[in-house]
């Protein structure tokens, strides 16, 4: 038995490339755009400090991946594998696809403002 399907590891990877790319994004942002403005509030704070602004990104983005991934295999021990809407699937898939959809309406709101 393997704790995750082929469809969820190409889900998580997709997740966590996306993640990647939006702490790539943000770390460019604070360290060479003097006009950079960090939307998420509990993050905004430490935008003074570039240093420490992209380690607590980077560390949330690694938190959730870890979340995630402990959350699919918790379901993936519960539910026989083959179900329609097996909660392992559901969780990958919704995280991949949230998180392009984020990722892709910051870059065209950001391709559109300036």
């Amino acid at each position: 038995m393997t704790l995750l399907s082929r469809f969820q590891k190409y889900a998580l990877t997709a997740l966590a490339l996306l993640m990647a790319t939006d702490v790539a994004i943000s770390s460019w942002g604070v360290l060479f755009s003097p006009v950079f403005i960090e939307a998420n509030a509990l993050f905004a704070q430490f935008i003074d400090y570039p240093l420490r602004f992209i380690t607590v990104i980077g560390l949330s983005k690694l938190l959730v991946i870890a979340g995630i991934i402990l959350v699919t295999i918790w379901f993936n021990l519960r539910e026989p594998a083959g179900e329609r809407w097996h909660g392992g699937d559901i969780i990958c898939s919704t995280a991949a696809i949230g998180m392009a959809a984020m990722m892709a309406v910051l870059i065209i709101g950001n391709l559109l403002l300036v």
